[in-house]
């Protein structure tokens, strides 16, 4: 009986994948609910500043990384990321992700 559970588990983790596959795909092409609108403007009144965007994961978890905007159009989003104590890394983030924008 373990068992069964345990497979429908395993089928549940492989079907999540391919919803967000499928989410994103429509996101792409425009169908579905409207995200927000005029994110990319907000972030390009941010560039040069340092904020703290939430982001989610390709796992679903949702992650605060505090980064200076470097440029940003309607879609994508460079930003400057602190690594550690020394290191940065530029990234491109999609805006689609972006849950939050916190102005320091």
């Amino acid at each position: 009986m373990e068992y069964f559970g345990m497979i429908a588990f395993v089928l549940c983790l492989a079907l999540y994948g391919k919803v967000n596959r499928l989410e994103r795909i429509l996101r792409d092409n425009g169908i579905g609910p409207g995200r927000v609108e005029g994110l990319g403007e907000q972030m390009r009144k941010q560039v040069g500043k340092t904020v703290t965007l939430t982001v989610e994961a390709g796992d679903g978890d949702l992650l605060g990384k505090e980064c200076k905007i470097l440029d940003a159009d309607e879609d994508w989003a460079l930003v400057l990321v602190n690594e550690g104590k020394k290191s940065e890394c530029e990234k491109l983030i999609r805006l689609d992700s972006v849950k939050q924008i916190k102005v320091k």
